[in-house]
């Protein structure tokens, strides 16, 4: 006797959207709306993407940029309090 097909989708299933989520969406559209240029906004993205503090050579990675243009963004971005720096030269978003 064959077996029975189950559905993948059950009757009760419904998306939801995770707290951690929204928060993402929410940071992602504070990116959208800073007075930065585009690569800026790609830099911070990729920060974002990265999802912790990190140098300068592994946010340029994920940036498609040369470390050496995302440091000077980043120096110009912490001058307007939009990243910050830590000692051992990590940078973090501070939105």
């Amino acid at each position: 006797m064959p077996c029975k097909k189950r559905s993948s989708k059950s009757k009760s299933s419904k998306k939801t959207t995770s707290k951690k989520t929204r928060t993402k969406k929410s940071e992602k559209s504070k990116i959208e709306t800073l007075d930065v240029d585009e690569d800026a906004k790609k830099i911070l993205s990729a920060l974002e993407k990265i999802g912790k503090p990190a140098k300068c050579g592994e946010i340029a990675k994920v940036a498609g940029f040369s470390p050496q243009k995302v440091a000077a963004k980043m120096r110009s971005l912490a001058r307007k309090g939009i990243v910050e720096r830590s000692e051992d030269g990590l940078y973090s978003l501070k939105l």
